[in-house]
């Protein structure tokens, strides 16, 4: 005789393998997720743009921490310390801001006008006592008759723990390029020039030391 099987048993298989479904189903929310190692990683989402017209762009840190500013001048805020914006010096610049990990600002490039003339510049700051440390900058007039370029280092400010006080330390060393009259002029710490090196744009060399008057002490070849 032909073994035939039991429709029975059959309707039991299937009635168990529904019930473990629906189970399943409505205990999976409970069920602890998979480890990250073990989940594949999902590519961070990226748009492309032709173009892009903006005011002001913010750019964060994972935590949400800003550390870069691109702003035009009425979107440019003024220097951030501890959270807080203080006036600038100049108020009409647009540019970038550095910003560390705290959110205080640590430098930027801005362009300006200053009275007569186009400026612009690219600062680098102290962070424990906020001083412009660094400058790089370029000035021309209005009518394109005079300019100047130059490269800058300051002294850091002493530490006082305020907040909102100037950042304009003491100038120890410039570097400028001045209508063909090229300078490097080295100070004491309190800001006084005591050594020119330079040469002027008829090629006439100078090394000269100043006393702390600014009256001129030597100069070379005399």
């Amino acid at each position: 005789m032909g073994s035939s099987r039991n429709p029975l048993t059959l309707t039991h298989w299937l009635l168990a393998i529904l019930v473990l479904g629906v189970w399943g189903l409505f205990l999976r929310p409970y069920l602890p997720l998979p480890l990250p190692e073990a989940r594949a990683a999902s590519p961070p989402a990226s748009v492309t743009f032709d173009t892009l017209t903006v005011q002001r762009i913010n750019v964060v840190d994972p935590n949400g921490k800003m550390r870069l500013i691109i702003a035009n001048s009425a979107r440019l805020p003024g220097a951030i310390k501890n959270g807080k914006a203080y006036p600038r010096s100049i108020n009409n610049a647009a540019g970038f801001l550095f910003m560390d990990t705290k959110g205080d600002e640590t430098g930027g490039a801005a362009t300006a006008k200053l009275r007569d003339n186009d400026t612009a510049g690219f600062i680098f700051d102290y962070m424990y006592q906020p001083t412009d440390g660094i400058r790089m900058w370029r000035q021309e007039s209005d009518d394109g008759a005079r300019w100047r370029a130059g490269f800058d280092i300051y002294d850091r400010r002493p530490y006082t723990g305020a907040a909102g006080e100037s950042s304009q330390g003491v100038q120890r060393i410039a570097l400028a390029d001045e209508n063909q009259n090229a300078e490097l002029l080295i100070s004491d710490a309190q800001g006084r020039p005591r050594i020119r090196i330079g040469v002027d744009k008829g090629g006439t060399p100078t090394i000269a030391m100043l006393n702390p008057e600014g009256k001129e002490i030597y100069r070379a070849g005399q």
